[in-house]
């Protein structure tokens, strides 16, 4: 009855990990170029049970009497756990603000930026021009060009598809657009950013356009999540419950049966 409580209790813990990263989800549906997280869950590793006998004879000559017998009942299942969390990156819907530092990505690219921990990669282009006339991010991190942070002076500024960056007709630099052969490497570290966790590898973009004037809005599905949220806590609850039948048993177990009168 005991491993029953802690299978229950196993499969609570997802059902609130799982709340909680749909509740994330839906708190990012308005933020720019925000991709939603799934939470992949897989079963713990089973346990084989026997009934222990003893064997009041000789079997086959090869037995003593008292040797105990183990027979194989079945398998006994120890709940669930976490298994990943990895991030969807479809195509967010774009939308168009008229700001000429606004900038979205068609295609699988990111926007690479310099933050105190090193380079880190963004679909949120709502860039802002700071106090030092560099492009840079709502957070401060500075967007990079092939030629470093890139600059923009006072005039006409012209971000072409290619993402060459141009003042009143004169090519400044080239963003630095990044596409990962392994996209499943890269990893969430807050502030809508991604980190390259070792094996993404970096290409050039050859398959993303920058459209300048636009933001890409968040993938995230307000109905859907919605939906799954309803499921994860009515699984939560489903877990508690047995944990407390559980518990009931348990008890009853321990007062009544072991106070039987034989």
């Amino acid at each position: 009855m005991v491993r029953g409580l802690y299978s229950a209790a196993a499969g609570a813990l997802v059902a609130q990990a799982a709340a909680d990263n749909i509740a994330n989800n839906l708190a990012n549906v308005n933020t720019s170029g925000f991709k939603t997280t799934l939470l992949q869950v897989q079963s713990a590793p089973t346990l084989d049970l026997y009934r222990i006998q003893t064997d009041p004879g000789q079997t086959a000559g090869r037995r003593t009497p008292g040797t105990a017998i183990a027979q194989h009942v079945g398998e006994l299942g120890t709940g669930s756990w976490i298994y990943d969390t990895p991030t969807q990156y479809q195509q967010g819907a774009l939308e168009s603000t008229g700001n000429a530092l606004d900038l979205a990505i068609s295609g699988p690219g990111f926007f690479s930026v310099q933050t105190p921990q090193g380079v880190r990669y963004t679909r949120d282009g709502q860039f802002i021009r700071n106090a030092q006339g560099l492009l840079s991010t709502q957070d401060g991190n500075l967007v990079l060009g092939q030629n470093g942070p890139v600059v923009i002076a006072d005039g006409k500024l012209d971000i072409a598809r290619s993402g060459a960056v141009s003042v009143n007709g004169v090519v400044q630099n080239q963003l630095q657009v990044t596409e990962f052969a392994n996209s499943t490497a890269l990893r969430k570290q807050g502030d809508n950013l991604f980190v390259d966790t070792g094996s993404a590898r970096p290409v050039p973009a050859t398959a993303s356009v920058v459209q300048q004037g636009f933001l890409e809005k968040s993938n995230a599905n307000v109905v859907r999540s919605m939906v799954d949220l309803i499921v994860a806590e009515r699984w939560f609850d489903a877990n508690q419950k047995s944990m407390q039948t559980e518990d009931d048993a348990t008890g009853l177990a321990i007062n009544t049966v072991g106070n039987t009168k034989q």
